[in-house]
């Protein structure tokens, strides 16, 4: 079983870097309305980036809990496991957004 500190320690980094994700995810739809298109790229790869991070934790708390055999349910884990979904549902929505602002545009 992963320790209480561990599995606190991950779930934290998970909700922080989807918490950046989410941010750079509204930061590009903000610039795409501003017809900023390269600016707004550059922000999606950030966020990207820091959601492939959040994702990695994830993983890493899954593998274990695997391994172990013993479930890890707890509120901060069901709170860093949301905030993960909430990114990559938000990034799916702007991602369609910038799309139709790009349509709009031309």
């Amino acid at each position: 079983m992963a320790s209480i500190e561990k599995l606190c320690e991950i779930a934290m980094s998970i909700i922080t870097y989807s918490g950046m994700a989410k941010s750079c995810y509204m930061q590009a739809l903000q610039l795409a309305k501003a017809g900023k298109d390269q600016e707004c790229e550059d922000k999606l790869r950030e966020g990207d980036e820091n959601f492939v991070q959040a994702h990695h934790g994830h993983g890493e708390i899954l593998q274990e809990e695997m391994s172990t055999e013993i479930p890890q349910i707890s509120l901060l884990m069901t709170h860093a496991e949301d905030q993960l979904m909430g990114a990559e549902t938000l990034k799916i929505v702007i991602q369609e957004l910038i799309e139709m602002y790009k349509e709009r545009g031309k």
